[in-house]
């Protein structure tokens, strides 16, 4: 198997990636942003007590959880400290310990759309790869993040331009280079489509939810 640093190093040698920065005389937002740290960890299904229904016996399973830690800037005339983002993309890949039947290393990609981000505080977003979607891949009922994540990489998108970007690995947006991997969409969810929408308080930032 290939692993996403062998894959960075060629990439580099080839000057595959590059760093995507504004084209000249092309004006950025005004918001800046900066992530601070990505967490990848197990999260097993949480459990609640409720009245009034029969009990079922049932033993959680793994989710994988992303918790994306950021901070935002604003611009006095949009706030300054005191300011709120209206809305911003996250997009999130995720590289597997699993190939394809192609020989290529397996990426899920998600997108997450941030909606109110303050700018007097720092932020989180969070987002899940789901037991069932795990266990159609590797074949296993609970995973680990150890073991069967190789690496990660998400970027800021705001007013269509990336704003800030951070990898596990390097300093390239790896996930760039999509001929070298095989990306799987759907697989990402917001904490509204998971057994996680009511914890965790005002943890997250809120997502717009279609």
């Amino acid at each position: 198997m290939k692993s996403i640093r062998l894959i960075f190093a060629s990439l580099l040698i080839t000057s595959a990636l590059q760093a995507q920065a504004p084209a000249p005389g092309e004006k950025m937002p005004a918001v800046k942003a900066r992530i601070k740290t990505v967490a990848v960890e197990e999260q097993p299904t949480p459990m609640f007590n409720v009245s009034n229904v029969k009990t079922k016996r049932w033993e959680p399973k793994n989710w994988i959880e992303l918790d994306m830690e950021f901070d935002i800037k604003l611009p006095e005339s949009a706030g300054g400290r005191k300011g709120t983002y209206a809305a911003m993309q996250l997009n999130v890949y995720v590289a597997l310990q699993h190939m394809s039947k192609d020989n290529k290393r397996e990426v899920i990609t998600g997108v997450l759309d941030l909606i109110d981000i303050p700018a007097d505080q720092t932020c989180h977003a969070l987002a899940y790869i789901s037991p069932a979607a795990l266990k159609a891949i590797f074949l296993k009922d609970n995973v680990t993040a150890s073991s069967d994540i190789q690496g990660w990489g998400v970027e800021l998108i705001a007013e269509g331009k990336v704003i800030a970007f951070k990898s596990s690995v390097g300093n390239k947006p790896w996930w760039e280079n999509k001929d070298t991997f095989a990306m799987m969409s759907g697989l990402l969810l917001n904490k509204m489509q998971t057994p996680f929408a009511n914890v965790f308080g005002d943890y997250d930032v809120p997502v717009k939810t279609k």
